[in-house]
């Protein structure tokens, strides 16, 4: 997580949910939102905006920027300024750059393709070329031939770098390559005696996936009625970019489970969190819970191992790993304290997107008691599992435009937890 003091981060979810504690936030009260949402508006984006565009000024337009985004607010202000932000770009800073360009593809998605094509062809960093190329694929601005061959007569060394190496990959491949079966991912090893917590994902972020948690001794969590444990989660950033990019999604692939922890961030709550890391975010010890060896130094053969042997060709899996080796940090699986009426309307709500983490729904009264947490009982569930070294793993299992169920999977984690129990027992 990057940015400023206002950014944040966040997890969602649904079911199985828990307030067995007494909690209470005062910034979920229902004056502290009035109050926070006239500050958004008035003094974090009007305020900001007002001001002259130049070196100067720029942390005060990034200020601004944050904030239409964080509330989802398109009015002629914000698009009058994005004109003038365009005008500006060669001449900003390449935060800027960044900051103005993930706000275009949040709130004006289908509005700017002569200025973005422009960007396109004219930049040479590659984490801006393949925001905008993201952009214009997505608007159908431009085929997948002429988006490789943009990128290929660009960059001579795209294989070298992750964002364009990850970039090409999901333009060539797109939804051609066929998935491996889940069963075979559900019982893979990863390491032994280690808590994995999985997150399966539509394709299409805007709908929420669920999370699950297999136990240090193979078997899956279940309630107290016996059947498996799960809680709804999104995985959707705030401007949906892919995982590779900064702010983007939560990447596909397997992060390290680092414990629990609480945050301190106002967006995020007092509801403990999970802690991750990516590949390359530290050495390759921590990631894999063992003593310390120099001679490991990151590479994909490390984290090819942890697969098994159906998923080790299978190139969305290792979006977290590129993620990673381009600079992503700090994904972790927490709660919520945003309001989510910015977000009513949307596929996701009353879900609340983040930059980048996993969310799961809380619901907070009007005098800021947490009367809802699925933040909470995937935290203890995850508690009881066993020793808190492991892993997440995050997998889109289709492109269907619905929330995924847990009798969509249930029969393969069943069967997994068979093989697991017989793989023990052998």
């Amino acid at each position: 997580m990057k940015l400023e003091n206002y950014f944040f981060i966040i997890i969602f979810s649904i079911s199985f949910s828990v307030n067995a504690q007494k909690v209470n936030s005062s910034f979920t009260k229902i004056d502290e939102r009035l109050k926070f949402d006239y500050k958004l508006k008035k003094q974090i984006v009007e305020e900001n905006l007002s001001f002259t565009l130049n070196k100067e000024n720029e942390e005060k337009w990034l200020e601004a920027f944050w904030g239409a985004r964080f509330g989802l607010l398109k009015n002629d202000l914000v698009r009058s300024s994005i004109t003038s932000a365009l005008m500006y770009f060669e001449n900003a800073s390449l935060e800027f750059q960044r900051s103005l360009l993930e706000t275009i593809y949040t709130l004006y998605p289908l509005e700017l393709e002569a200025e973005i094509m422009q960007i396109a062809k004219e930049t040479v960093n590659p984490k801006i070329f393949a925001m905008v190329l993201n952009y214009l694929y997505r608007g159908q601005f431009i085929s997948l031939d002429d988006a490789s061959y943009l990128l290929k007569s660009k960059f001579n060394n795209w294989e070298e770098n992750p964002i364009l190496f990850t970039l090409h990959s999901s333009l060539t491949k797109k939804d051609e390559e066929a998935k491996p079966p889940l069963v075979d991912l559900l019982s893979a090893p990863f390491e032994k005696n280690k808590i994995v917590i999985f997150s399966f994902q539509r394709k299409n972020r805007d709908y929420t996936g669920l999370a699950i948690v297999r136990n240090s001794d193979g078997t899956f969590a279940r309630d107290n009625f016996g059947n498996i444990f799960y809680i709804p989660q999104l995985a959707r950033s705030l401007s949906n970019l892919p995982g590779y990019i900064t702010n983007g999604n939560t990447p596909q692939g397997i992060l390290s489970l680092q414990g629990i922890d609480t945050s301190k961030n106002i967006f995020i709550g007092t509801t403990p969190n999970i802690q991750t890391i990516l590949p390359y975010e530290t050495d390759s010890y921590k990631y894999f819970h063992t003593g310390y060896d120099s001679t490991k130094k990151w590479d994909k053969y490390l984290y090819n191992n942890l697969l098994p042997h159906s998923w080790k060709n299978y190139d969305p899996i290792y979006e977290a790993y590129y993620a990673g080796k381009a600079g992503r940090t700090e994904i972790i699986a927490h709660g919520t304290t945003v309001n989510p009426e910015y977000y009513s309307g949307k596929p996701y709500y009353p879900n609340t997107p983040t930059l980048g983490c996993l969310c799961a729904k809380e619901i907070w009264d009007d005098e800021g008691n947490r009367v809802l947490s699925d933040q909470y009982a995937l935290v203890q569930t995850y508690r009881a599992a066993g020793n808190l070294n492991g892993f997440l793993v995050v997998v889109e299992i289709d492109n269907k435009n619905k929330p995924i169920t847990i009798d969509e999977i249930i029969l393969q984690i069943l069967k997994s937890e068979k093989l697991l129990k017989e793989r023990i027992n052998n």
